[in-house]
């Protein structure tokens, strides 16, 4: 009989069951305190215990952030709450019929830029893994000007004298509420695996080399995010140059913390995504001598990622990844600034520049070669320190108009959500679901995504660089090196 209780550190909690009744759902479960108030841009703070049963039977704690790429609204839907800044919540899947069972633990991080995203999408759903012996665990995180603003002001506040990386703070808390709480659930607190797409891999990555995480999950699935070289292989700021960047009076037109403070949470994502307040904060991780001691590059090459066995990938084209200026100039300003002195070197790769249509036609699919590149470089490197890395393609092209293999198109697969998506998906794509969620679920279970009668999934090896196909059909192909991967591969790489 499904299990409707758990009995959590925090109190009681009473699910819902999914649409498979051997599978019991707790929605909204929180995982920190509110950030609001005083506890807006401070690192998570404690759940207050609570009294009786807390009914987890609702999604909650979409951050407050813009609107996404109309793309993916048509094709994922509109979000159905409204954005609340006491966003920090977690919803777990579970197939357990007792807190004994000891069930592999798989943790998913949304993406969406750093700026916009949520846990419970449309496109997420955990029963697939849940009927496959997975405890499936989703969760809200703080985007845009609440997860990464950087400010002395708010250094003077902390008692480690560093600000910024809320939401990586978020993550790690989310973890640790794992690692505290999911044996109430049926779960293995020793066997976690942490993953996510876009920024959610990033965020990925960002977990896998940060010294708070260490020894705190056993596998890691990185998708079209993490690896190296997401645009500027070098653009993780210090916390000196992420605050330096920082101007109050532009994004918010305030003059201190405290002022900021005071400002509506919706009147602060209204404020920020003016174009007069566009470059006043950076989105992203800094490197602050705690939470990051070192760029994450940094620390692959130094061989201190985390000793956990890693899947990396991305899709065909990952087109509708980012809107990429078709400015010829600010394209060779901004490989010249990358490059520096070899530039030149690399600008004689570019084929694409002999024309303009063939300028565009790159700019759609260039993000693919810069993930292509990050995903390689990775697992190069992995290989070099003995630790496996599992690559994989998503080139399938979805049936419907704008379709292909675009940014995020795996996710309906993954979860084998197709049938919450406007597009004409037929047999082989729901075939094809099936095997990707199986791949994920037994990697999962032991680091090895194998068995189960699938096409075999080999590990990447420099000297035979094979990556799995998720198509139709599902196989190993040779990775393609271009000369342009190659030049940029060797350049992160050095």
């Amino acid at each position: 009989m499904a299990m409707h209780f758990a009995d959590t550190e925090n109190g009681r909690v009473q699910g819902v069951s999914g649409n498979d009744p051997r599978i019991t759902v707790f929605k909204g479960i929180p995982f920190a305190a509110p950030p609001v108030g005083k506890n807006r841009w401070r690192a998570p703070q404690p759940v207050e215990n609570w009294e009786g049963t807390y009914r987890a039977d609702r999604f909650r704690g979409r951050c407050p952030q813009e609107r996404m790429d109309p793309f993916y609204y048509f094709n994922c839907g509109e979000p159905f709450e409204d954005a609340d800044e006491d966003c920090l919540y977690l919803n777990v899947w579970t197939p357990a019929k007792s807190p004994d069972e000891k069930l592999p633990v798989f943790l998913w991080i949304h993406g969406g830029a750093n700026v916009t995203g949520w846990g419970h999408f449309p496109f997420v759903d955990g029963e697939g893994f849940a009927k496959r012996g997975v405890i499936f665990v989703s969760f809200n995180w703080r985007v845009n000007v609440f997860g990464w603003l950087t400010h002395p002001e708010l250094d003077a506040e902390n008692e480690r004298h560093v600000s910024g990386n809320y939401a990586v703070l978020d993550q790690i808390q989310a973890l640790k509420w794992v690692r505290d709480n999911i044996a109430a659930f049926g779960g293995d607190p020793e066997n976690i695996t942490v993953a996510g797409e876009s920024a959610g891999g990033s965020s990925t990555m960002n977990l896998c080399c940060t010294p708070l995480t260490r020894g705190m999950f056993r596998h890691a699935s990185m998708q079209s995010g993490g690896g190296w070289d997401l645009f500027v292989s070098n653009s993780v700021p210090s916390l000196a140059q992420s605050e330096a960047a920082t101007d109050l009076k532009r994004l918010f037109g305030v003059d201190s913390i405290a002022q900021a403070r005071e400002l509506p949470a919706q009147e602060l994502v209204r404020l920020a995504s003016r174009p007069e307040a566009a470059g006043a904060y950076i989105p992203s991780h800094v490197v602050d001598g705690w939470v990051f001691t070192k760029t994450n590059r940094r620390s692959c090459l130094d061989g201190e990622m985390h000793p956990v066995d890693y899947i990396i990938g991305y899709t065909g084209e990952e087109t509708h990844m980012y809107d990429m200026s078709p400015d010829r100039q600010l394209f060779l300003d901004g490989v010249r600034a990358e490059y520096g002195g070899h530039a030149e070197e690399y600008l004689a790769l570019c084929d694409f520049l002999r024309d303009d249509s063939s300028f565009t036609e790159h700019l759609r699919v260039r993000s693919a070669e810069i993930l292509k590149t990050g995903a390689i470089a990775f697992a190069e490197t992995m290989e070099r320190f003995g630790r496996p890395v599992y690559m994989y393609c998503f080139s399938h092209s979805l049936p419907g108009e704008d379709g292909g293999s675009f940014h995020s198109c795996e996710l309906w697969y993954q979860f084998e959500t197709l049938n919450r998506s406007r597009r004409p998906f037929t047999g082989k794509d729901y075939d094809l679901a099936v095997t990707m969620a199986d791949y994920w679920t037994d990697f999962c279970k032991t680091g090895n995504p194998n068995g189960g009668g699938r096409p075999e999934w080999s590990k990447y090896i420099k000297v035979q660089p094979l990556v799995l196909h998720l198509d139709t059909p599902t196989e190993m192909r040779p990775f393609e090196l271009t000369p342009r991967i190659r030049f940029r591969k060797d350049w992160i790489c050095r």
